[in-house]
């Protein structure tokens, strides 16, 4: 529930690109309710808890770390509408700042939502390890028989909607640069498929044996998944970024207009969601 909790939010922020954002992020409690009921039903007194805790979690968020979000844009947008051309060096910073925020977020969804667990009934476990196992299933459905070609047509796909997203129409040398990093990554769903099991077995072997500390528990659960990425993982990483960084340095003024116009405008929406400190 933790990692499905900060993916959603996450993605609301990242799929802002296409909609308002501040309209996405209000709605985030029903969307997250509505991810949950996919793997449990909580009853009244749960529903209740619950919801306190992703309130006072979304209160958190908005008063510090959206500012930081904001601050990382203005980085951004600076950067991108200079002149200088953009370096790997860049995007890795950029991603590693981000990162650090996500991993902070998942810290405090522990520390708000880890109380939950020990109030799970067996009829509540049994709902969620049939959940997981489904996903799992639907995982495996729609990944493991791609042939290679495929898989190489839907990286170049979604390379493509995630930058015509920001920049626009792509020209043919944009495409060309996507096509080509396209043929230089490994495969990897077999091994992310792999670890996605282990981590779903891990995490129902949690629920239904917290211990006496539950958030100690999952905190010490989450520390063991953060191990190092399969060397697949970092390799396409690198190509991708690559190409990214190919991209954004061939962008016509058009498209860097569009760009900075995106951005511009996702980093003034955050900023009206910060809510100040409460003065003592």
């Amino acid at each position: 529930m933790v990692r499905l909790l900060v993916v959603l939010i996450i993605t609301v922020l990242a799929t802002s690109a296409c909609s308002r954002t501040s309209f996405f992020y209000h709605r985030i409690p029903t969307l997250i309710n509505w991810a949950i009921d996919d793997y449990l039903t909580l009853d009244r007194q749960q529903q209740v808890e619950f919801d306190d805790a992703l309130d006072n979690l979304l209160e958190w968020h908005q008063t510090e770390e959206l500012p930081k979000y904001v601050d990382l844009l203005d980085r951004v947008i600076v950067r991108m509408d200079s002149s200088t051309p953009l370096r790997v060096e860049d995007m890795a910073t950029w991603q590693a700042e981000a990162d650090t925020y996500s991993e902070a977020l998942q810290l405090q969804a522990v520390r708000s939502l880890a109380g939950l667990i020990p109030s799970l009934s067996a009829t509540q476990h049994q709902e969620l390890r049939q959940a997981l196992d489904k996903k799992q299933a639907e995982l495996e459905s729609k990944y493991v028989d791609r042939s290679d070609e495929r898989y190489r047509q839907d990286a170049i796909d979604n390379l493509e909607d995630n930058l015509s997203d920001y920049l626009g129409k792509l020209t043919n040398t944009q495409k060309a640069d996507i096509n080509a990093a396209a043929q230089n990554i490994i495969r990897y769903d077999s091994v992310w498929l792999a670890r996605r099991k282990e981590w779903f077995d891990g995490f129902y072997a949690l629920v239904t044996n917290p211990g006496s500390d539950a958030e100690a528990a999952l905190l010490a659960f989450l520390t063991r998944s953060e191990r190092a990425p399969a060397e697949e993982y970092v390799h396409n990483t690198e190509v991708i970024m690559q190409a990214m960084v190919d991209v954004l340095n061939a962008r016509t003024d058009k498209q860097n207009r569009k760009l900075i116009s995106k951005l511009t405008n996702l980093r003034d929406d955050l900023a009206t969601l910060i809510v100040d400190e409460p003065e003592a």
